[in-house]
């Protein structure tokens, strides 16, 4: 759930604290470190679009007011008053506020988790390469959290067989619309007969159609099957553009490839 898209739920990070009761207060606060799993998100997801840059290692208290106070500005969320009162005064006014700092702590964690994946990949990767780490970009983070890197034209992911299945569950989860029915049902517990209750189930809109299925589907056995056959590479990069390498490399397997882009630039 976006907790930002909620206008309840934001309306309780902007409202003056001393409004609030406790039990209110204690909700609020948990309401700012879901908000801050969706500012660290948002922040990853940004590197994608500008390469070069790096993620940061601490978050000012500024950075509640630009994401949420900013947020409820824009969805019309709280009076004139009281968002005048975040935007007006210093950070030493608001920074002490047990929602901002809960905010804070829970992003400065989400960010430390990242930049610990982020070292141990590029770690692992120089070691594979035979390089030095720090010869290595650091690429954005892919669609289901996945990290990339790039040396030369080359790009590269690290994965772990774990964050391999999770990848592999969440792509199976996103194509369940779109795949044969006859294959999905080798992994429900309805009978052979049953084929267009699946059918039917896929001509739903998309989002709603994947959801129903996942109901029926056992999805981790069929992304566990999925992996088994066609390997790593499928989950971070589309085979049909240039090679797709995959190798075992202690307990994790190294990917390598080249970006559409890159491949279409080759070939003109």
């Amino acid at each position: 759930m976006c907790v930002l898209c909620d206008a309840e739920s934001l309306r309780l990070l902007i409202v003056p604290a001393g409004h609030l009761r406790p039990l209110k207060l204690a909700e609020a606060i948990r309401v700012a470190r879901e908000a801050a799993g969706q500012y660290v998100v948002d922040v990853v997801d940004g590197l994608r679009d500008e390469p070069g840059s790096t993620l940061p290692r601490t978050v000012d208290p500024e950075e509640y007011v630009r994401y949420v106070v900013g947020r409820a500005q824009e969805d019309g969320v709280g009076t004139p008053t009281e968002l005048r009162a975040w935007t007006t005064v210093p950070p030493s006014e608001y920074n002490t506020d047990p929602r901002v700092q809960a905010f804070l702590s829970s992003a400065v964690e989400g960010v430390s988790n990242y930049h610990a994946r982020i070292d141990d990949q590029r770690v692992v990767l120089a070691r594979f390469l035979e390089s030095r780490p720090e010869s290595l970009e650091f690429d954005g983070v892919g669609m289901s959290g996945e990290l990339y890197f790039r040396e030369g034209e080359d790009s590269y992911a690290v994965l772990s067989d774990d964050e391999a299945l999770q990848i592999a569950v969440d792509r199976v989860a996103w194509g369940l619309h779109r795949e044969d029915p006859s294959i999905l049902l080798q992994y429900t517990s309805l009978p052979d007969g049953a084929l267009d209750i699946l059918v039917g189930a896929q001509k739903r809109p998309e989002d709603e159609a994947n959801q129903v299925l996942a109901g029926m589907v056992d999805v981790a056995a069929l992304a566990e099957d999925t992996l088994r056959q066609n390997g790593y590479g499928w989950l971070v990069a589309d085979p049909q553009y240039g090679d797709v390498n995959e190798q075992r490399f202690g307990d994790r397997v190294i990917v390598r490839f080249r970006t559409p882009e890159e491949s279409l630039e080759d070939e003109e």
